[in-house]
């Protein structure tokens, strides 16, 4: 039996109109967009000769990957922190190898695709403070880049 606070939650989704078919269809409408957003994005970004190394492996970042049909035309490599046991393999569902994140200090791509996307505000500036001085793609919730607060 559930708790009760799954009923309370429940209610609220209904009484906030949350699931109608009207808003699963407009919610679908939305992910749809952000995903051709994203995909535009990263496709005008490659056309121009651009790097883009993805930072962080999460388990929604294989989610992300999957569902936009993201691969190594798009996304060079993902970076994941030093002594990661997912250093060294692939990220899930396709050809995008995780390496140690120092490739991105080292080589400096044009940009920083954020898997952890969430935290977006808090991994930016760290990411400046350790010297990265490309600029960021945030994918969600409307995909975008964001200049690098350090350049000058």
């Amino acid at each position: 039996m559930p708790n009760e606070s799954v009923a309370r939650q429940l209610k609220l989704e209904e009484d906030f109109g949350l699931c109608t078919p009207a808003r699963l269809q407009r919610f679908a409408t939305e992910v749809f967009a952000s995903k051709v957003g994203l995909l535009a994005l990263l496709g005008d970004v490659r056309k121009k000769g651009a790097r883009v190394f993805a930072i962080g492996a999460p388990s929604r970042a294989s989610t992300l990957i999957n569902y936009c049909g993201l691969d190594r035309s798009l996304v060079d490599a993902v970076m994941e922190v030093g002594g990661s046991h997912k250093i060294g393999k692939l990220m899930p569902g396709c050809n995008i190898p995780v390496e140690n994140e120092e490739r991105l200090y080292r080589e400096q791509p044009e940009y920083a695709l954020l898997l952890s996307w969430h935290i977006a505000e808090e991994l930016i500036p760290n990411l400046v403070k350790r010297g990265f001085k490309g600029d960021f793609i945030v994918p969600l919730p409307n995909p975008r880049i964001v200049v690098n607060p350090g350049k000058k």
